[in-house]
């Protein structure tokens, strides 16, 4: 790594000295310099993890021999014993970090226990003074700090660590004290774009479900508590859509396959959901929000979910984005969802879940027949899963006789099974192709 930029710090110079004399113009050195992009790092994730284990039981170490005479130690020193290791990890971390490649994991590992130290000492000086406050805003100053330094440094941990506590805060705020603290929702946006600034896969999956968390706690303070499932339906809607786009623009086309399975995973559960008759009507069923804030949350996650959407299907109509067609039922199922709020009061129970279960079916067939014509084995084996999973949740609510329930299992089973009959059919005819 080391050599590969020495060769391109010499390539630099010289394309400088070529257009400083003449010899090609700024177009071209630019287009020569594209062809040698700098190569990065790969983080040493093991050596992150290790000493980062490592660092947590040195310090829950220490923190019990402390906790095992605290009662016999003084409030001064208490507190230079809280002070000096927060400065002392902090310090050492941000030094080995910033000193070299070759000490950079363990330098984010120390910083992640000065961290987990700032968050004891929160709690610690609270009961040095018995100091009692309002608790859940330990974590967001915990969170706000360690927020800090994974944009500061950057960090990928601390920015791990800063949208769980957020979320934790969010969520003990909703839960014990019923206040729906909306301004987690800039501090998980920053973090958003620390993880598409770094590419970071593993900060976009822990930020996916912790949006998810902070968007349900929130909402959960209105009144109608049905607007949490519109909320996170519509979140897992903009998910799938992300995935598509993300693929498309080539910024960060890493994203798009963590976007697409937790999208995909919370879309299918929550139809699940929806297909049960008392369930769907017990979700679809409430009074509008008077509160200008909770209109927003039942109005601008579907409004943004359309918005992906459509550029989806403006990339797909321009070649860009390889969506299937029977996935537009993703978005559809979104706006009936809401429809049926109109009128899910003067309708019985099955009148509500049953377009719910056409569209489950219409995934599950539409999935079959795409994984069979394109030879691919993810969409017929979830297709197949998708019915069969329908098949018996319908065998509980709604074929009341024995020789029903018989005969639509006798009727499933035929399918799947002449769906990997044609599929095998179809893969070994592609596999003669290809050898001719």
């Amino acid at each position: 790594m080391a050599q590969g930029s020495k060769h391109i710090r010499w390539l630099e110079g010289e394309l400088k000295r070529w257009v400083g004399s003449g010899i090609i113009d700024t177009g071209r050195a630019e287009a020569i310099r594209k062809l040698y992009p700098v190569e990065q790092a790969a983080r040493p994730w093991a050596l992150i993890v290790f000493s980062g284990i490592g660092a947590v039981i040195i310090g829950l170490g220490i923190v019990l021999l402390f906790a095992y005479n605290w009662q016999y130690i003084s409030k001064a020193a208490k507190l230079s014993v809280v002070f000096s290791s927060l400065v002392i990890s902090h310090a050492v971390g941000i030094w080995l970090f910033l000193k070299s490649e070759r000490f950079c994991g363990v330098g984010e590992a120390l910083t992640v226990l000065g961290s987990m130290l700032f968050g004891a000492g929160i709690w610690l000086v609270a009961q040095i003074y018995h100091i009692e406050e309002h608790f859940p805003t330990a974590f967001l100053f915990w969170g706000l700090g360690t927020l800090v330094f994974a944009w500061a440094m950057p960090s990928i941990a601390q920015a791990i660590m800063a949208a769980v506590l957020v979320a934790i805060w969010a969520g003990v705020e909703a839960v014990e004290f019923g206040n729906a603290m909306h301004w987690a929702i800039p501090l998980m946006l920053s973090l958003w774009v620390l993880a598409y600034m770094r590419r970071s896969i593993i900060l976009l999956s822990v930020l996916i479900l912790a949006s998810g968390f902070v968007l349900g706690f929130l909402s959960s303070g209105s009144p109608q508590d049905q607007i949490v499932f519109t909320a996170l339906f519509s979140l897992a809607v903009i998910y799938v859509s992300l995935g598509f786009i993300s693929r498309a623009y080539g910024k960060f086309p890493e994203a798009s396959p963590v976007f697409h399975f937790f999208g995909m995973a919370a879309y299918f559960v929550m139809l699940y959901l929806l297909t049960f008759r008392d369930m769907a009507r017990d979700i679809l069923t409430f009074e509008f929000p008077t509160s200008t804030i909770y209109v927003l949350y039942w109005l601008v996650p579907p409004a943004i979910a359309m918005v992906g959407w459509m550029l989806t299907a403006w990339l797909k109509k321009t070649k860009q984005a390889d969506c299937p067609f029977d996935l537009f039922l993703i978005p559809l199922t979104l706006i009936l969802c809401y429809c049926q709020v109109f009128f899910v009061k003067t309708v019985n129970d099955w009148s509500v879940a049953a377009p719910f279960n056409l569209v489950l079916l219409a995934h599950a067939v539409s999935m079959m027949a795409r994984g069979c014509r394109d030879v691919k084995l993810e969409p017929a084996i979830l297709g197949s899963l998708l019915l069969a999973v329908l098949t018996v949740a319908r065998y509980f609510d709604l074929f009341e006789s024995l020789a029903v329930r018989g005969f639509v299992f006798i009727v499933v089973g035929i399918v799947l099974f002449g769906q990997g009959f044609f599929y095998v059919r179809l893969k070994k005819k592609q596999v003669r192709q290809e050898a001719i």
